[in-house]
């Protein structure tokens, strides 16, 4: 079972990422309270554990994706930003546009099919950042014996991370392959069976919060089957029901705190597709009460919550 203490740091740096404008962290970010989690203060740069410069990267139309990256005693630390689109109306707009962009195509690095909008922004990141992070892995090598490259990201970022994951593990003659482990929090997929298959030897922890249905975003076979039950909820999701089914890389971690979440539907890891369908037909339960607000805050703060995970093998 991860140590939420070790992956608080990993969740730090996905939520700094958010902080990026105009391709730059604020001077502000170093010292400043960005969230009070049970009473104590938490700045994101100190808590990700920085211990020299953090570069930051940006591009596509109205800079919508974005990525930093700096070390950490003896780690690399990847983060790339979830859905934010600069912080601008029409970024946000773009930025959206480019999560609907859920047709697969050939993951042209390895095996599978990926999610065509996420697949964009690694792309187009990662003439910049790969360099990077082999330029800073080479000063690690130097000084450690065993340097580790995580890569992170929250929402979109965490999909984007997948996914730049699997190109890093990729060049070089897989140089780097054994190298990297990735932490996602509230991740949507980013490929198809095949993709997932390929990149599970990875060390790759994806943290899920109970009810959050982003995670379940686009829909695996096994959810699709289970998509009629839902009623009026499945004219919710039917283009996703259109679309080839993905699914999920990495071993699941569900974030799960019975009183914020209703307490009907207990994670149960039992399945056969290795899923936790709770929070895919929870969601019936959101909509039918109007508890829109709770549907927000299971996508965002319920993973400050890494005390309450649940490891699924």
């Amino acid at each position: 079972m991860q140590d939420s203490k070790d992956v608080m740091p990993m969740l730090a740096a996905s939520k700094l990422a958010y902080h990026i404008k105009n391709g730059k962290l604020p001077a502000t970010c170093r010292f400043r309270i960005d969230e009070w989690i049970g009473g104590v203060p938490y700045n994101w740069y100190r808590t990700a554990g920085f211990t020299k410069e953090v570069y930051t990267f940006t591009a596509g139309i109205n800079n919508i994706h974005a990525g930093l990256m700096g070390i950490s005693k003896n780690k690399l630390i990847i983060a790339l930003r979830g859905t934010d689109g600069d912080d601008t109306l029409t970024g946000s707009i773009l930025d959206w546009l480019n999560n609907f962009l859920a047709v697969q195509i050939p993951f042209s690095y390895g095996q599978g099919n990926v999610h065509e909008g996420f697949y964009l922004a690694a792309e187009s990141l990662k003439g910049e950042m790969i360099p990077k992070a082999e330029e800073l892995y080479n000063q690690l090598a130097n000084q450690y014996e065993a340097p580790e490259i995580i890569l992170t990201g929250h929402s979109k970022g965490g999909a984007v991370a997948t996914i730049m994951g699997a190109m890093l593990s990729e060049i070089h003659d897989r140089k780097y392959k054994d190298k990297i482990t990735l932490y996602t929090f509230g991740a949507p997929r980013a490929g198809d069976e095949k993709f997932a298959d390929t990149y599970r030897t990875l060390t790759n922890y994806r943290y899920e919060a109970f009810l959050d249905i982003v995670c379940h975003l686009p829909l695996t076979m096994q959810e699709m089957t289970l998509l009629k039950r839902l009623g009026p909820v499945q004219e919710l999701f039917a283009q996703c029901f259109q679309l080839k089914p993905y699914k999920s890389v990495g071993e699941e971690i569900c974030i799960y705190n019975s009183v914020d979440n209703f307490g009907k539907f207990p994670p149960d890891g039992k399945n056969l597709a290795g899923e936790t369908l709770n929070s895919f037909c929870a969601i019936e339960q959101i909509v039918r009460y109007g508890a829109f607000q709770v549907f927000a805050g299971c996508h965002d703060k319920d993973y400050y919550l890494l005390d309450k995970s649940i490891q699924f093998h």
